[in-house]
């Protein structure tokens, strides 16, 4: 049986049996340093970064110690128990027999057992794998230090309050809230309920941290805007004690300033806009407000002032896929191709298998006269991100890049088909259906689905309408033009907002200097 992993009951916020990489402490493969929630492997200065699931089968292997771990484990803990496919799972296995040969200096291996399972092996010519040894180089994030030090503060926060301004003072926060703070910084684009659960426990150790009340804050905004109702009750009120608190020990914290009004953007561009630029104003230093002003700004078609924004935000957190991937979409709709492919490239290095940026490259080698090589990428196994082989959006994606190389009126037909069917059943999928639309000549079936999902008329209106949801940023990329000229379409940017934005801010969007 695999040993007790990632379960730990942290606020209740891990799901039973299944790897949480936030609570993953640090451990060795001979020579590999291997930090689970970072995803980053390490060896004498190399360094790579894992994808999510080949670190989460990577950290069950290796709790395994030489147990045999069978195909039903790894789902149940890296899969969440969802089917998936034999070639899923052999091409995450292949990723990290790929990293034991390079990086790993071939100090270990994995084993397949016939119709059993899978297991970590020593190389050739070693008695056992070379496991179990914790990183010296990370002490802090060993879990019975983490969880022995926690008590300790948390006893010195209850007994002894008078300590905790002196202790700031002189040398910061607890070195364990502020470890925890660390790490909920770096995993929050990948896991912000970790970051939530990470961030309670610093400001519990420390209640007088006011770095990480703002960071809290954000946390709690984040998950209000991108999260059902049902799992955020309560927290409205949690927000708002954690920006009293940032504001209390942190006097025009950063993150506080902006959690009050977080993205999505829809409708509040006017409002939000001088909120972030004021906190960059305060704190210049601090990536957040930079990366949610050049958010905003590519959703009201600003393409080159959000890539100034992203530059920004860049330059004071490159760890972010996530902001990686808008400065990317930002740079190719400004019409920067040669840079946005000189960021993909480097991006695809760092997070080789991101679907965001993989799923980037492939629309802008489509839509830049090169859709064969788009073509070629989405069907290269190697390049795929795990989970992109397993969507149904990928078929029609296939369908598209398809016609694209064609142009063969079959292949149009076909793809045109997959488009409409797929903005059926998907609503979620219907702004990129009908942007996809557009590019196949089909104007105005991209203007139905557009009225449906702006305006909920017609044919294609939403029979779930939440505005928060609504994103306006594709409107004004490169492969929109044939839409922008069109009556129906000014209509859709009165109806929103934008064009009202657009005068009372004295500003326009990049694409009224491009049609």
């Amino acid at each position: 049986m695999l040993r007790y992993m990632g379960e730990a009951k942290h606020d209740g916020l891990a799901v039973p049996g299944r790897v949480v990489l936030a609570h993953e402490p640090p451990f060795r493969i001979g020579p590999l340093a291997i930090d689970p929630p970072t995803r980053q492997v390490e060896n004498g200065g190399l360094r790579e970064t894992l994808e999510p699931r080949v670190m989460q089968v990577l950290v069950t292997l290796f709790r395994a110690g030489s147990a045999i771990v069978t195909r039903d484990d790894l789902i149940q803990r890296c899969w969440e128990g969802r089917v998936v496919g034999e070639d899923s799972i052999n091409r995450v296995l292949s990723r990290i027999r790929h990293i034991a040969a390079g990086i790993g200096g071939g100090a270990f291996g994995i084993e397949t057992i016939t119709k059993v399972g899978y297991r970590l092996v020593a190389a050739k010519g070693e008695d056992r794998p070379p496991l179990l040894a914790p990183p010296r180089a990370a002490p802090g994030w060993n879990r019975r230090m983490l969880v022995a030090g926690a008590g300790a503060i948390a006893t010195l926060a209850i007994g002894g309050a008078a300590l905790w301004p002196a202790l700031k003072t002189r040398a910061g926060p607890p070195p364990e809230a502020k470890a925890l703070f660390d790490r909920a910084v770096i995993i929050r684009q990948q896991d912000n309920r970790q970051a939530l659960a990470h961030l309670r426990e610093a400001v519990r150790l420390a209640p007088e941290y006011g770095e990480a009340w703002g960071a809290l804050a954000l946390s709690y905004s984040i998950a209000i805007a991108n999260e059902p109702p049902e799992r955020v009750a309560g927290f409205d009120e949690r927000l708002r004690e954690a920006v009293r608190n940032a504001e209390r020990y942190d006097p025009g914290n950063a993150d506080a300033a902006t959690a009050l009004l977080p993205p999505p953007f829809f409708g509040k561009w006017s409002e939000v806009e001088p909120v972030y630029r004021t906190a960059i104003r305060q704190h210049p230093e601090r990536a957040a407000a930079h990366g949610l002003l050049g958010t905003m700004l590519m959703d009201v078609g600003r393409w080159s002032d959000a890539v100034a924004a992203l530059r920004a935000a860049k330059s004071r957190n490159p760890s972010s896929p996530v902001g990686r991937y808008k400065l990317i979409v930002s740079l190719w709709a400004a019409g920067r191709i040669s840079a946005a492919e000189d960021e993909i490239d480097e991006a695809m290095k760092l997070w080789p298998q991101h679907g965001a940026i993989w799923q980037t490259k492939i629309k802008i080698l489509a839509l830049s006269g090169r859709p064969a090589q788009a073509l070629a990428l989405a069907r290269d196994p190697a390049s795929m991100p795990f989970e992109e082989a397993d969507r149904p959006g990928h078929a029609t994606r296939l369908l598209f890049l398809t016609a694209l190389a064609t142009q063969a009126s079959g292949d149009v037909e076909r793809a045109v088909k997959a488009t409409r069917d797929k903005a059926r059943e998907v609503e979620t999928e219907r702004l990129n259906m009908a942007l996809q639309a557009t590019v196949l000549g089909h104007v105005d079936l991209a203007l139905d689905m557009l009225e449906g999902i702006y305006l909920r008329s017609g044919d294609w209106a939403r029979s779930s309408f939440d505005t928060r949801w609504l994103a306006t940023h594709p409107l004004f990329q490169p492969h929109a033009r044939p839409l922008w000229r069109e009556a129906r379409f000014t209509r859709i940017l009165n109806a929103v907002g934008l064009e009202r934005y657009w005068r009372t801010t004295g500003t326009l969007p990049d694409y009224r200097q491009l049609r």
